[in-house]
């Protein structure tokens, strides 16, 4: 139904128009952004030795060097196969982001994986690709739910190129044997995990379930502190704190899979 001239025109069904996002919720999304990366640029360079490669439980099991950092990431590849699977089924957001995501939380398994069976500089590198690009993924995923489906989309490739230069930046500059620079690749894995309750605060409505997505979020955090007590953790439990990261990590993906499969309908637009 139309209004034309002041007379309403039954025949010409009335358009509901989407509100426009508010500007300074962009803004402030930009300023998280932005600022951070400003100071992490006037930063001293972040630089470890060959040391780095070494943690605190190198028991082998049934031939298997540093087995527990190696088969804890067998849970990322389960989570990340059956994010696969389910990315099939997804209605209303993108299954492409969606299949990207957990492909990249497989990614991280298996790089792992390969890295604690054998660390050194390149297998740290095929280790740290999928965890940033997964968490890219994750950030345009928020986006295209929450904010805008190309800002989803332009995110989905802007991300991972950053995060793949942040590690270039170290390796060119030579790894952990010639003073290689982690300071970009520690700020752009903080930056994609700060960006998903920071999404979640500023656009709230999405089908994305929130409660699992900062269970998610609150998961990470959990494993970074066990991995910075590593030695410890192994000490009092007989399990290595980075052993245990890997297992927290995972349970964070987990709760990615859980606010995928349910994903609830449209939310409706405000009168």
């Amino acid at each position: 139904m139309a209004i034309l001239g002041g007379h309403v025109n039954p025949a010409v069904p009335a358009t509901r128009v989407a509100p426009r996002t508010l500007p300074w919720r962009g803004a402030a999304l930009g300023a998280v952004t932005v600022t951070p990366a400003i100071g992490v640029a006037l930063m001293h360079p972040v630089i470890n030795g060959p040391t780095f490669h070494q943690y605190a439980d190198v028991r082998p099991w049934f031939g298997i060097p540093n087995a527990g950092d190696v088969l804890s990431n067998l849970p990322f590849v389960v989570i990340g196969i059956a994010g696969l699977l389910a990315a099939r089924k997804v209605v209303g957001i993108s299954r492409g982001l969606v299949a990207l995501f957990f492909a990249g939380v497989l990614g991280i398994g298996l790089g792992s994986g390969a890295y604690h069976a054998f660390p050194f500089d390149a297998t740290l590198a095929f280790d740290w690709l999928p965890i940033v690009l997964a968490l890219a993924w994750l950030s345009a995923l928020l986006l295209a739910d929450r904010v805008d489906p190309l800002a989803g989309k332009v995110a989905a490739l802007v991300l991972p190129l950053a995060a793949a230069a942040s590690i270039g930046w170290w390796w060119l500059g030579g790894g952990t044997t010639a003073g290689g620079d982690m300071r970009w690749y520690a700020f752009i894995q903080l930056l994609f995990v700060v960006l998903v309750p920071v999404i979640l605060m500023l656009y709230p409505r999405g089908r994305l379930d929130r409660t699992n997505l900062l269970l998610g979020v609150g998961c990470f955090v959990a494993a970074r502190l066990v991995h910075s007590a590593d030695e410890t953790v192994l000490q009092i439990t007989g399990v290595s704190g980075h052993t245990f990261k890997h297992l927290v990590a995972a349970l964070a993906a987990y709760f990615v899979l859980r606010a995928v499969r349910r994903i609830g309908p449209a939310p409706a637009l405000p009168r």
